[in-house]
């Protein structure tokens, strides 16, 4: 009985005699080569979701859902919208798996049983390389619904397809204390602690027992002031530029965003630079050649070997994400007592998101409301 494919893929070619190591397509007995180094799986991805999208030429043919095949969609998804969104490579990963179990499947298929059957498949590792779980095959779907609600707009179905989706993850509430923040800063430095207070059980002395990296220790640093978000800080660098953002020294501004980008809904927008974190920039600026977070002079793609290291050297949990640097200046800043309004400018985040996920931080969270209880006219 022959194998059932495993369709279209990306697979790590080893270095061979004269020719370097690269990502390559494989799709049955075609192997096609995406010219992408080990270092640049994000390209590899969106060369991948190139080539479905030329393997996959739609046949809408009235609109009809029962008539258009999923892969259609995904393909014309992939095709003309992948390209214009801030994370391309992601919607070439996403549709690897979507197609792996609708690819054979018309638009009709979807309801609320195949969307369950496929997140359960892809917890349990029947869908893809590994077991992920269900916040990731939420954001797959995501992607699918996002493609069908495209061709609706273009017309190309002639009613929507809706896409059930499994409950959201509550939003993270981890944040770091100082004294966490400050572990971290020393991990990434190479400084631990090496003696011990007998009483409190409190490291009394550190040194620095392990080579540092410095890269990481920057992006804390600008994580913890800004509330950046972890690709934007990569991103940054000392003059302008179109690929990311930069830091104005001159007039003491941040801008997230590079120029000409487009803004999207993880906004990015301008902050002047802290007053404690301006100092720290001057310097780097002296020290470094194209940004801050840079790594044997050039730009790291994705904080993770040294953040981890750093982490611990901390001894803090796996819950301490990159991520965790902007829920961490966003709790401190409204621990002062910043209100509402100026922290969602500073940081970029909607009021909203602020008064939700991280309202009950603040000192004035409901303050009136409390202060109602106060008088001999209670309850008459």
């Amino acid at each position: 009985m022959p194998r059932k494919s495993k369709g279209a893929r990306l697979h790590w070619r080893k270095p061979r005699s004269g020719r370097e190591g690269q990502w390559v397509i494989l799709d049955g007995k075609i192997e096609r080569s995406t010219g992408c180094g080990d270092q640049d799986r994000a390209g590899a991805e969106i060369k991948l979701q190139a080539y479905l999208a030329e393997k996959h030429r739609p046949d809408w043919r009235r609109g009809q859902p029962a008539d258009v095949a999923v892969a259609d969609v995904l393909a014309f998804y992939g095709q003309l919208r992948g390209p214009e969104l801030s994370h391309p490579e992601l919607v070439g990963f996403h549709l690897v798996n979507l197609l792996e179990s609708f690819g054979d499947k018309t638009c009709d298929f979807i309801d609320g049983a195949s969307c369950r059957a496929y997140v359960e498949a892809r917890v349990r590792g029947r869908i893809g390389k590994r077991a992920v779980k269900v916040g990731t095959a939420r954001r797959e779907l995501e992607t699918l619904s996002a493609a069908l609600n495209f061709a609706y707009k273009e017309k190309k179905l002639i009613y929507p397809v809706p896409v059930t989706l499994p409950a959201k993850a509550p939003p993270r509430e981890r944040w770091l204390t100082r004294s966490e923040a400050a572990r971290l800063l020393a991990g990434a430095l190479g400084i631990v602690p090496i003696a011990y207070d007998l009483k409190t059980r409190k490291a009394s002395r550190w040194a620095r027992r392990h080579k540092p990296s410095y890269h990481v220790a920057r992006f804390i640093l600008i994580g913890l002031y800004t509330a950046t978000r972890h690709e934007a800080i990569l991103a940054l660098r000392w003059s302008v530029n179109s690929s990311g953002g930069w830091f104005d020294l001159e007039n003491e501004i941040l801008y997230r965003r590079g120029q000409g980008q487009t803004q999207t809904n993880k906004r990015k927008t301008p902050a002047p630079i802290p007053e404690n974190l301006y100092p720290h920039l001057r310097r780097w600026h002296r020290l470094t050649k194209v940004g801050p977070v840079e790594y044997m002079g050039a730009l790291i793609k994705k904080e993770k070997t040294g953040w981890n290291r750093a982490r611990e050297l901390a001894e803090l949990g796996e819950d301490v994400t990159p991520h965790i640097m902007k829920h961490t200046c966003i709790t401190w800043m409204l621990q002062r007592g910043v209100s509402f309004w100026d922290v969602s400018g500073f940081t970029g985040t909607s009021e909203k998101t602020i008064r939700d996920v991280y309202g009950h931080h603040s000192p004035h969270h409901l303050k009136s409301a409390k202060m109602r209880f106060h008088g001999r006219n209670l309850g008459n």
